[in-house]
């Protein structure tokens, strides 16, 4: 192997074994500066950006419209009411009664004649009832004998006995009356009596 050299002194030390010296500092340059007072200004504010002031376009002057003309009135008369016309009066034609025949042509006597009187019938409703009275009827009868008409000249107050002795009547058969020889039409009343006992 090899031998190591080495420093038995620290390196770099001088013989005398002494640590060298520091170098000495250099004096600092001395600078002739000048100090100049710089005194910062704020640069002015920019000028206000003036906006132009648009004047508005005038208004047309308004010109003041003529009032509207009043329209006239139209009147609607009123529709008439339409004439009524007057109600046509039909005129009431009466028939003529049946013509009598003239009183000269039935001569009056005091009773009629039976040939056949019919028999005497008192409604039954009429007795139920308890109606009572007398019918008196004018008999009209032919130069036959034969009844012609007949009229009620006083009523007993109820139907039902004025009926009853209106077909008792017609139910009858007569004789005519006579002038002389010659059979003749007459009139007579016949009396018709309803009574209950």
């Amino acid at each position: 192997m090899g031998a190591v050299l080495g420093c038995v002194s620290p390196c770099g030390a001088s013989p005398t074994g002494r640590l060298p010296k520091p170098p000495a500092p250099k004096p600092p340059k001395v600078f002739n500066e000048t100090y100049v007072d710089v005194a910062l200004t704020k640069p002015p504010p920019p000028p206000p950006v003036v906006q132009p002031v648009v004047a508005p376009p005038p208004k047309p002057e308004e010109k003041p419209q003529p009032p509207p003309e009043p329209k006239p009135e139209v009147t609607i008369p009123e529709p008439k009411p339409a004439p009524v016309p007057p109600p046509v009066v039909q005129p009431t034609v009466t028939p003529p009664p049946p013509p009598k025949p003239p009183t000269e042509e039935y001569v009056p006597v005091t009773q009629p004649t039976f040939a056949k009187q019919a028999t005497h019938v008192y409604p039954p409703e009429a007795a139920r009832r308890h109606q009572q009275g007398v019918v008196v009827l004018m008999l009209y009868i032919s130069g036959s004998g034969t009844l012609d008409r007949l009229e009620i000249v006083k009523s007993s107050g109820f139907p039902l006995l004025d009926a009853a002795a209106i077909k008792e009547m017609k139910q009858s058969k007569f004789q005519p009356a006579m002038d002389g020889a010659i059979p003749i039409r007459s009139r007579a009343q016949a009396t018709v009596t309803y009574r209950l006992e």
